[in-house]
């Protein structure tokens, strides 16, 4: 374990921090000398369980640049941002991500924005200790859980806790960075992982259209009636969400209402998801219900990635949601005559999905998706 000196003597006396900070830091990385102003600012609409907690400035420029740091893989050459990219709402337009000497995931990465709301590091909750989960399979219940098995894994980052500290130590912004944030330079497995924390934690979208039509609705209910900056096409598509998604996937300004769910992907299912962690035969094929926030910009879409555009996965609910044992209830319909449930069909037009479409394009963040001060630190 090794830790810096943030001052060292010279013939002339002591080097300034600040020449320190210009040799060790600013020569690799796009930072300032002063940590960053950033803060979670939520709309006033926004509800559920989780508030916004406040952010540490010199952890949260610590967790970004752990974050794009490609020195903390086995090959030097893939980090958290590798699977996560900001233009695509800090998911991967691939299919299958690509980690350490080019080996594939087994699943889609997951978007990261408004991991507020889940694994509760970045926000206050007012359960009580309810976290809610993170993956596909819901396998972690804190980003340091997501971090640490991304960290973990032979196919995505491969090195073991140890080993990450000890790569951080032999680059010299770490030193500084540390200090920064804790007064001393000591890097430890749950400073990595309370750094990430404040990053990711917060990530979050509340610059899209949909939030500007309801602020010029002053407060207008997402609930009932029509969105008055929206477009005839994107009310419809507001009412169909209502009508066929909300249950699930919620309000757009709070967590989804249903965690996780079997949606009908196949039959049997290839990947058991949340039921290979449990072992139990009535969670095979669950898998965590994602927000929508940014959902324009982060496919390909399910767990696997099977579905290239919205249209194929508003079709699959649509048309094409499979018959199998734990199917999700909201995916269910009765028929009274012959007494049984079956998938439903949502009997959709072209213009209905269409319409859908156009309302989850509001749903887009442009300046989360560009903004800086998400982006990546290193000089190239």
């Amino acid at each position: 374990m090794l830790i810096f000196p943030f001052c060292r003597k010279e013939d002339n006396g002591i080097i300034p921090v600040s020449d320190l900070f210009k040799l060790n830091v600013a020569s690799h990385l796009t930072v300032s000398e002063d940590a960053p102003m950033v803060s979670i600012l939520l709309p006033d609409y926004f509800t559920g369980m989780f508030d916004a907690n406040e952010v540490a400035p010199s952890k949260f420029e610590l967790g970004r640049v752990i974050f794009y740091d490609r020195h903390l893989s086995e090959d030097g050459l893939v980090s958290c941002a590798s699977c996560h990219r900001q233009e695509n709402g800090f998911s991967d337009p691939r299919r299958y991500s690509q980690g350490i000497y080019g080996r594939l995931s087994a699943r889609n990465s997951m978007a990261l924005g408004n991991t507020i709301w889940f694994g509760g590091s970045m926000g206050i909750d007012s359960m009580g200790a309810v976290r809610l989960p993170l993956f596909w399979d819901s396998r972690a219940h804190s980003v340091g859980e997501q971090a640490k098995s991304a960290f973990l894994n032979e196919h995505e980052m491969g090195l073991s806790m140890p080993e990450v500290i000890e790569r951080m130590e032999q680059q010299s912004y770490y030193a500084w960075l540390v200090n920064r944030a804790w007064g001393d330079s000591l890097i430890t497995e749950e400073r990595i992982f309370e750094s990430l924390a404040h990053f990711m934690g917060s990530i979050y979208s509340v610059d899209t259209e949909f939030d500007r039509a309801l602020q010029h609705a002053g407060g207008f209910d997402f609930l009932g009636g029509v969105l008055p900056a929206f477009s005839e096409a994107k009310n419809r598509g507001k009412t169909l969400y209502l009508e066929h998604c909300h249950s699930c996937h919620g309000s757009l300004y709070s967590p989804p209402f249903i965690f996780e769910a079997n949606n009908g992907l196949e039959n049997p299912y290839t990947d058991p998801g949340k039921g290979a962690i449990s072992g139990l035969f009535y969670e095979r094929g669950v898998f965590r219900v994602p927000g929508l926030r940014n959902i324009s910009v982060s496919g390909p879409y399910m767990h696997d990635g099977r579905f290239e555009t919205l249209m194929e996965v508003i079709e699959h609910y649509n048309s094409a949601v499979q018959s199998i044992f734990g199917l999700h209830g909201d995916l269910l319909t009765f028929n009274e005559v012959t007494q049984t449930y079956s998938p439903k069909r949502l009997q959709l037009t072209e213009a209905d999905k269409s319409a859908l479409v156009a309302f989850l394009h509001t749903l887009e963040d442009r300046s989360l998706l560009t903004d800086s001060l998400y982006s990546d630190p290193f000089r190239q």
